[in-house]
């Protein structure tokens, strides 16, 4: 984590992300990156979490459907070689990114094209996706013995004989030569003994017949490894997630750390990749697919051998009311085996908290969003965020949080005194209607200003308070940095202008109105000063002889209060 004062993250891509899309301004989203640099660093961000850099499966060339990078081909191929169709990645060449990375750590090329500091630009931390759970875009490799199991339950694993059951033999896509790279940086070439399981099968061949099967349908695990090598059987790993009884498989050809070969080559790429490109964090993806055993070894060694001490985020998905799995992960990685590391992980109960909210509006309690969160109970720990890549709207029927409560989720997020806070690029920058999806309203200008309040006055104690359908919180400043004392309230009351009365340790004080954000006409809006529906109190309040006050909030909406004889930079 940033060690700036109230550190905040930004997620600087998007599942709908188009290929030098007019939002990037016509460029690669690398080369947009660094053309950023200088605003990210204006408006207060910290550390920046990029897309997978590395080249992936997919070889549709459409601007729309080029790789992601999470179905991974080629982790050392970072857009060098000219492999799956293209020299690039979805984002650019290598040499656009180490560009746009330098321009983040403050770094600029001098006469003699050496990388000179340049000491008026704040060094800005750069984490990198990580996805180490599996493989794709593979050739047909040779028959390997397998067993067919249950997807939905994945302890239901088909031995006996009779239909679509009993020991086979499958050819899958596990043969991974990368004949373009010819063997720079790594000469590791990968096959079926490589993988424990699989969900496709270009061949199966069980009692001499050979045959085909309808992918997807069940899931091959691999049940050895070559004659003599240890151990000599293969299964599921252990310390993942026990969804579906166990879900080592995700998709597309999964990794066996069991076997130490695979392990090493893993951990040497995480190595090579942090100093090949100077990250300064990574994000973990899927980690309740991998062991956490194997996430604390790989963090381990990366740390060691690249002599960084990497701030390290997980993306464990867990719904509402499920933090328990969250903290009983953050044991196994963190307080476990004979070399612990330090991991956080995003809050996905507070997030689908978030969704819920947005969905159900004034029949949502607010009162649930403090608790059963990682947020609420381990807030060292947890990485706050409001919308992701994987839950964007698009992405799966009502996933999304709706825009009009996006204001309050972020205000919730950014001005509190607990949690590292994510901001989700499209929801900063908007992004464009294409065939595939909707676009959606930038949130900019609300955005920039809670960016410059969470720098100048959420700071200090908090004080929170809630009710149905509105909660609101005091930061109370007297820190250093601090300007003065800040009041924010948030209001999901259907038409109705609501109050929430706070204490704010300034007595027979006035607050004056600074802003009230507000979703309307498919926009978001930022009223400063005075705010007509709020009557006497328009322009500001005055709290009584005990510092309390009583703090207006239209619906729908966020309010901010700022004490008098203070304001913003």
């Amino acid at each position: 984590m940033s060690n700036n004062i109230n550190g905040v993250l930004f997620q600087f891509f998007h599942w709908f992300l188009l290929e030098d899309d007019s939002v990037q301004n016509d460029k690669s989203l690398w080369a947009f990156l660094k053309e950023e640099a200088d605003h990210l660093r204006k408006i207060g961000i910290d550390s920046v979490w990029v897309p997978p850099a590395y080249k992936g499966a997919s070889t549709d060339m459409s601007r729309e459907n080029r790789s992601k990078g999470y179905d991974v081909y080629d982790r050392f191929d970072l857009g060098e070689f000219n492999d799956r169709g293209a020299v690039r990645t979805k984002y650019g060449t290598k040499e656009e990114l180490h560009e746009a990375i330098n321009a983040l750590h403050g770094y600029k090329k001098s006469v003699s094209g050496n990388l000179v500091k340049d000491d008026n630009k704040r060094y800005i931390q750069v984490y990198g996706d990580i996805v180490i759970n599996h493989q794709a875009g593979g050739d047909e490799d040779d028959f390997w013995e397998a067993i067919r199991v249950d997807k939905d339950d994945r302890n239901n694993e088909r031995w006996k004989p009779g239909l679509e059951s009993g020991e086979i033999e499958i050819k899958a896509f596990t043969k991974f030569t990368f004949a373009a790279r010819a063997n720079k940086y790594s000469s590791f070439q990968w096959s079926s003994r490589h993988f424990d399981s699989v969900d496709t099968a270009a061949q199966i061949r069980q009692n001499g017949n050979i045959f085909n099967e309808q992918g997807g349908k069940y899931i091959y695990r691999f049940i050895a490894n070559e004659a003599g090598y240890n151990p000599q059987f293969k299964n599921f790993e252990k310390w993942v997630s026990l969804e579906k009884g166990n879900y080592d498989y995700l998709q597309d050809s999964d990794f066996d750390y069991g076997r130490f070969d695979v392990r090493e080559e893993v951990k040497f790429w995480g190595q090579w990749f942090v100093k090949e490109i100077g990250l300064d964090g990574v994000r973990l993806d899927a980690v309740k697919h991998i062991s956490a055993g194997y996430i604390r070894e790989w963090l381990g060694h990366v740390r060691a051998q690249t002599g960084k001490p990497l701030f390290a985020v997980g993306e464990y998905i867990a719904y509402s009311g499920q933090s328990s799995i969250l903290h009983n992960y953050l044991t196994q990685v963190t307080a476990s085996g004979e070399y612990p590391q330090d991991i956080s992980l995003f809050d996905f109960p507070l997030r689908f908290l978030f969704r819920d909210a947005s969905l159900k509006g004034d029949r949502f309690d607010l009162r649930a969003l403090n608790y059963n969160t990682l947020t609420a109970e381990q807030p060292a720990k947890a990485v706050t965020f409001v919308e992701n890549h994987d839950y964007q709207f698009g992405r799966e029927f009502e996933s999304h949080v709706q825009e009009w409560f996006k204001p309050l989720a972020y205000a919730f997020i950014l001005l509190r005194d607990r949690g590292y806070p994510c901001i989700f690029f499209p929801d900063y920058y908007s992004f464009n209607n294409n065939a595939y999806h909707e676009g959606k309203p930038k949130g900019r200008d609300y955005l920039d200003l809670l960016l410059q309040l969470r720098k100048e006055f959420a700071l200090g104690e908090e004080r929170y308070y809630a009710e149905r359908t509105v909660a609101g919180w005091v930061r109370m400043g007297f820190t250093p940095n601090a300007k003065g004392a800040m009041a924010v309230a948030i209001n999901t009351a259907a038409r109705a202008v609501q109050s929430m009365r706070m204490n704010t340790g300034r007595f027979n004080k006035r607050f004056y109105h600074l802003a009230t954000i507000k979703f309307i006409d498919n926009a978001f809006l930022v009223v400063r000063g005075r705010y007509d529906l709020y009557g006497d109190k328009a322009e500001g309040l005055w709290t009584d002889a005990n510092g309390g006050g009583d703090f207006l909030v239209d619906s729908g909406c966020v309010s901010i209060w700022i004490e008098d004889g203070t304001g913003l930079s």
